[in-house]
């Protein structure tokens, strides 16, 4: 589980970083959960993984809203590596 930062990211924003695990290979598939029930302005972030590697992956989280829903909530996602 990873706990995020309680930062706003605003409508049509998308924020990225590196998590690093010796579990992770090349070949590993990365399952993701965001646990989001909390968003302030009712925005609901998406999360997604890329860059998969020996030792770590990315996440990148995007605020689909068009306009004006900020989230400012310390969301956590939740990851499964299936090697």
């Amino acid at each position: 589980k990873i706990q995020l930062a309680a930062v706003a990211l605003a409508a049509a924003t998308n924020a990225e970083f590196t998590v690093t695990n010796s579990v992770v290979s090349a070949t590993s598939i990365i399952m993701l959960t965001m646990q989001d029930e909390n968003t302030t302005n009712n925005a609901q972030l998406i999360a997604s993984t890329h860059t998969i590697a020996s030792g770590s992956f990315k996440i990148s989280i995007q605020n689909p809203a068009a306009t004006g829903a900020t989230s400012t909530t310390a969301s956590k996602i939740h990851f499964l590596v299936i090697n």
